[in-house]
């Protein structure tokens, strides 16, 4: 019973990381300018799209991320987590600072494309969730991350398809101060990554 509660507890935590570095929730300004010249059942495909091309690519890196580390590109796992952590937290700093990215110009003969790019990628699976994909996937295990990647994606489909109702309730500056707290969340999460792998690069601590 206590190994079930702790495979919960990081599953919760993972899923909280990875659901800040989505940062869905500072994105929906974004996501509502993109897709606001679209019929309601254009954005509800769109949003389909998004989420699974999204959850897809985070799924592939937390299944398979360890093995394109060690076999493909020959990247030693410590160093690894020192160079992502450093990343992630830059990603995350940024969006403390400066908040969400501006929205790209997206032209009307991409509308059918939307899905993929650029709400799929890089927004829903951009560089920043990948890389702390795999650092979670090194801490906490394959089955762990899918399973916390897997409850992120499947929570974001129904926030996004309510960003209208969510605009109105909220207003944009409670979900812009929302959105930074998760970062600095972030911030903290990428520090651990690290130190983690200092300590095991130089044979330092216990």
């Amino acid at each position: 019973m206590d190994m079930v509660a702790e495979i919960a507890r990081r599953i919760f935590q993972d899923a909280l990381v990875l659901f800040a570095m989505v940062n869905i929730v500072g994105n929906l300004p974004v996501f509502a300018d993109i897709t606001a010249h679209l019929t309601p059942t254009e954005k509800r495909r769109a949003f389909d799209t998004a989420v699974i091309t999204g959850g897809s690519i985070v799924l592939a890196f937390a299944l398979f991320g360890n093995w394109m580390l060690q076999s493909v590109f020959q990247v030693d796992i410590d160093a690894f987590k020192i160079a992502g952590g450093i990343l992630v937290f830059i990603v995350a700093a940024r969006g403390v600072i400066l908040g969400s990215v501006t929205a790209p110009q997206v032209h009307a003969q991409a509308d059918r494309n939307l899905g993929v790019f650029p709400l799929g990628f890089p927004f829903m699976a951009g560089p920043g969730t990948i890389v702390t994909t795999v650092l979670l996937m090194q801490h906490h295990g394959h089955i762990v991350t899918g399973l916390s990647a897997i409850l992120v994606y499947a929570a974001a489909l129904p926030i996004l398809r309510l960003i209208p109702s969510i605009t109105r309730a909220t207003g944009q500056v409670a979900m812009m101060v929302t959105a930074r707290i998760l970062y600095i969340f972030v911030c903290a999460k990428a520090t651990t990554f690290v130190l983690a792998g200092l300590q095991n690069s130089l044979a330092i601590g216990p």
